[in-house]
């Protein structure tokens, strides 16, 4: 599980591994993002944003994005896995700007580790998408999977001003060890902004 709702966690690809999200989100939107294990450790992929992809209007392609991962530290008893990351991915493409209304990830640094108790796993890092600011912002996801069938996830992601921070939850159900299709609320605290409800279908294996 590379990613939550919005959130990395530290958890890479096998090498020749993949796998495979299609997000459909507001307005008939469909985001596809990939990844694949290139070598061990380290993880490459892109990402690709259809505006209008189902309904009646025309399709509007946004300018592909690239993500990549290398997980560094494998954690210990007490100590969580690390992984450094690149994700150019952002929300609501700004056609004005030329910018994402909800920025990329950018540059993060991210820690996974299981709590408390077993299948229980907290996620927690700092990103940055903009080097001329030098803001650095916060994100922490926790996820729990039951009977390797049902997880349940909740996030505080972009945290550094609270009314733009963003809180999340949502639920996965597998399909199959393979396939994943996930129902989520996104922007669920968000002053003066509407809630979003999307579905992620997510498909993982190996060459």
């Amino acid at each position: 599980m590379t990613e939550l709702i919005d959130v990395p966690t530290a958890e890479a690809l096998d090498h020749y591994g993949y796998s495979a999200g299609f997000r459909f989100y507001t307005d008939g939107g469909l985001l596809t993002k990939a990844s694949f294990g290139v070598f061990p450790r380290l993880n490459v992929g892109f990402g690709l944003d259809a505006e209008g992809f189902i309904g009646n209007r025309s399709v509007d392609l946004n300018q592909p994005t690239l993500n990549a991962r290398f997980r560094f530290f494998d954690g210990k008893r007490n100590l969580p896995a690390l992984a450094l990351g690149y994700d150019g991915q952002g929300l609501f493409y700004d056609h004005d700007t030329d910018k994402f209304r909800q920025r990329e990830k950018g540059l993060y640094l991210v820690g996974s580790g299981e709590v408390f108790v077993p299948d229980l796993s907290l996620h927690g890092g700092v990103n940055i998408y903009d080097f001329k600011n030098d803001y650095l912002y916060t994100f922490v996801g926790l996820n729990y999977l039951y009977a390797d069938q049902f997880g349940l996830t909740v996030e505080w992601d972009n945290v550094r001003i609270w009314r733009e921070s963003r809180l999340n939850v949502g639920g996965r159900y597998y399909v199959t060890p393979s396939f994943a299709v996930e129902l989520a609320g996104r922007d669920l605290s968000a002053p003066g902004r509407r809630a979003e409800r999307i579905v992620r279908l997510t498909y993982s294996g190996g060459f």
